[in-house]
């Protein structure tokens, strides 16, 4: 058997392995656009959608006698054997390809026509039982498949970042049981504000991860509405009376969920904003969750020269010159994923707004910085999760020390004191640097007993329900 073979298309012939499931549109792809670390077969969710999209195809255009049985039912079982992981080696087409996903669109189409031709008893190459355009993409577009297939892998990828999102929701939920009843002053512009409980603080925090999930969430069920069956721009053109309702019937099937067409296929076409959509909340949550992580630095800085009050597990030592030094490094590690996922956004966003006419060919740049945020924020939580909220602990003295020591407990004692008195001891205060309360013992006005109480009374949560 020969090591090569010859495949031609229109711009000429080009030689490739024998035994190669690629064709000549591939290899020119791989030749153009070398540029990227991630190539198809490194986005399984992608290949997988891709491949479910090829099987309901030709399932579809066998219902409605566009393709004999026999081509049609190895078309079917060639996509399986992609959508179960096999020959994932032949899709070397790079994610970032410039040809606004043709190359993507057309590695697909010859791997599953190459290997229909070998479950035939044919030879690679030899495309006149099965060929990659006028079989395996009948009835569809690359400006339809790609999009449709980026929209699928997005929904199924994020279902990981929702799990880890869950996850991180409730060690904070723990966190904040476990702090429920933690005296600590509350900050604001840097400063002492009010007091409250830690538990609170934490409590905020997983309500913060929950209603980014809500909305998350929501954003992925849109990517269930596809461009699929509009073809090239929208009319439809090039696809069979009755394939648009037989390849979704087939797809639902496949997909196990409501996949449905565009309301109007021009606008599903020639608009990205899902996409954006669905991006920006990803970008929200990062910054929260950043946000958080900021937080948790602050109130752990320092054992006798910060804020101390909350101490994050030891992970690894933080210095190779300074001897026990432990830095913060997973709140330091989301912080670093909240900076990515914001230029992955900013990179959606840019694809999203250059779309021209009657579509959007910047999909590729779309699917890699999705999938590369959906990656970063669903391993990163996790592990932040479980090896960095679940092991916090709190310095209940220290925390309780820096709520005494500041004038902020004043704004406590103004119904009992009065305003104006109260604003007398806390200027004496800070003129003497003496905390609040223990002048306000000293002159008789309360009582060391009775503190902790109006404090623990005074922070609790106070709904209005009138």
């Amino acid at each position: 058997m020969p090591a090569t073979r010859i495949d031609t298309d229109s711009l000429g012939p080009r030689q490739l392995p024998a035994g190669a499931l690629y064709g000549v549109a591939t290899l020119r792809a791989q030749d153009n656009f070398d540029i990227s670390f991630r190539k198809l077969g490194d986005a399984p969710e992608l290949l997988n959608a891709l491949a479910r999209i090829k099987h309901a195809a030709a399932a579809a255009n066998r219902d409605i006698g566009v393709l004999r049985p026999d081509v049609a039912d190895a078309i079917i079982a060639a996509s399986i054997e992609v959508e179960s992981g096999q020959h994932a080696d032949q899709f070397i087409v790079d994610l970032l390809e410039g040809s606004g996903g043709t190359s993507i669109n057309m590695n697909v189409n010859e791997v599953i026509a190459n290997r229909a031709l070998q479950l035939l008893g044919d030879q690679p190459g030899q495309y006149d039982r099965v060929h990659p355009n006028d079989h395996v993409n009948i009835g569809q577009s690359t400006n339809d498949v790609v999009p449709a297939a980026v929209k699928l892998a997005v929904y199924e990828k994020s279902q990981t970042l929702i799990d880890a999102l869950t996850r991180l929701a409730e060690a904070l939920e723990d966190r904040a049981r476990a702090f429920e009843d933690v005296l600590r002053l509350g900050r604001t512009c840097m400063q002492p504000a009010q007091p409250m409980r830690l538990g609170q603080a934490f409590g905020g925090y997983a309500a913060a991860i929950r209603r980014l999930m809500a909305k998350i969430t929501a954003a992925r069920d849109e990517m269930l509405t596809l461009p699929l069956g509009g073809t090239a721009i929208g009319t439809g053109l090039g696809s069979a009376p009755g394939y648009r309702k037989a390849v979704y019937r087939h797809l639902r099937e496949l997909v196990g969920a409501d996949v449905r067409p565009g309301e109007n296929m021009f606008d599903a076409m020639q608009n990205a904003d899902g996409f954006a959509r669905v991006s920006s909340e990803m970008r929200i949550c990062a910054e929260v969750i950043g946000k958080i992580a900021s937080d948790l630095i602050i109130l752990s800085s320092g054992l006798n020269s910060g804020v101390a009050e909350l101490r994050l597990p030891s992970v690894q030592p933080g210095s190779s010159i300074m001897p026990g030094k432990i830095n913060p490094v997973l709140p330091m590690m989301m912080q670093q994923v909240a900076f990515a996922v914001v230029g992955n956004d900013a990179a959606v966003s840019l694809a999203s707004l250059q779309g021209q006419l009657e579509i959007n060919h910047f999909e590729p740049v779309i699917a890699s910085r999705l999938f590369d945020s959906i990656e970063l924020l669903a391993k990163s939580t996790r592990i932040f999760a479980d090896r960095c909220i679940s092991g916090i602990e709190v310095d209940r003295d220290q925390s309780l020390k820096n709520l005494m020591c500041s004038a902020a407990i004043a704004t406590v004692f103004v119904p009992k004191l009065g305003y104006t008195t109260a604003s007398k001891l806390v200027h004496a205060s800070v003129m003497e640097q003496r905390p609040f309360i223990d002048l306000a013992v000293e002159v008789g006005l309360v009582t060391r007993d009775e503190v902790l109480d109006v404090l623990h009374k005074s922070t609790a949560y106070h709904e209005d329900v009138a």
